[in-house]
């Protein structure tokens, strides 16, 4: 509603006339409270929102993440002013987003029909796997080559290790410096199988059951791999998973 204002007509003269409607121009002029309290509101809500719904996915992701590890940066555009409140709640798509980096939500209100692509700035501080010193091509990596560093992963494009563990054993596929974040492009899984190899064809059922035979590997395979494994009893190539070194196994329906 308009900016309530009281004008009291005195005598019709020439500069008190003039006074009255300068007077009149200003009160309409004045912002509606009303507009105000909706524009505060909505970005508000907006606000809201956003914070604690990128707040409920990062711990979901990392529960042990620290507040202080976190920057969550984002402008409201000025169309927000136009919007009235959403009666229900916020909802946001994040469908496409990646968790940390550049992100570009769609927020909307289903009930007055109002959407809004916003984009958000978040960066998350990990430890992530560096190198420790140089290593060359074909290196078998072991826990003294490799350190942690805390570094933004949404920087991080292609890819980052966050255990040292979990790349013990591991290849390097190419030279790597010293400080360099260790890519899966960069050490490559250790062969369990290699191509020719014997191995034992694990073959369980839903039911639990498990028949045991030979195989041939037809491909190199790292664990987890699934390769093309030749039954060396039926003849037939079957494609396994690699379970460990020499076991390769597949489910039968």
């Amino acid at each position: 509603m308009p900016q309530l204002c009281t004008i009291t007509a005195g005598r019709p003269e020439s500069l008190t006339s003039v006074l009255m409607a300068s007077l009149a121009l200003l009160c309409l002029a004045l912002p509606s409270p009303a507009l105000s309290s909706t524009t505060e509101s909505t970005a508000t809500q907006i606000d809201t929102a956003l914070t604690e719904q990128t707040w409920a996915r990062l711990h979901q992701r990392y529960p042990d993440l620290a507040d202080d590890r976190v920057r969550i940066d984002f402008d409201l555009p000025s169309a927000v002013s136009s919007l009235a409140p959403c009666p229900d709640p916020i909802d946001i798509d994040w469908r496409g987003q990646t968790l940390a980096g550049r992100q570009t939500p769609k927020v909307s209100c289903d009930t007055l029909g109002w959407q809004l692509y916003i984009p958000i700035d978040l960066a998350i501080h990990r430890p992530v796997v560096v190198a420790a010193g140089s290593l060359s091509r074909g290196h078998r990596l072991t826990a003294s080559d490799l350190t942690l560093r805390t570094l933004d992963i949404g920087t991080l494009r292609l890819g980052y290790f966050d255990s040292i563990d979990s790349l013990e054993g591991y290849e390097v596929a190419r030279p790597v410096q010293p400080g360099d974040v260790i890519t899966p492009h960069m050490a490559e899984p250790p062969v369990m199988v290699k191509r020719g190899d014997r191995v034992v064809i694990i073959a369980t059922t839903g039911g639990g059951l498990s028949v045991r035979t030979l195989g041939e590997a037809l491909r190199d395979g790292p664990s987890g791999e699934q390769i093309p494994v030749r039954n060396l009893t039926s003849r037939k190539v079957v494609h396994a998973y690699v379970k460990s070194k020499g076991v390769v196994e597949i489910a039968v329906q």
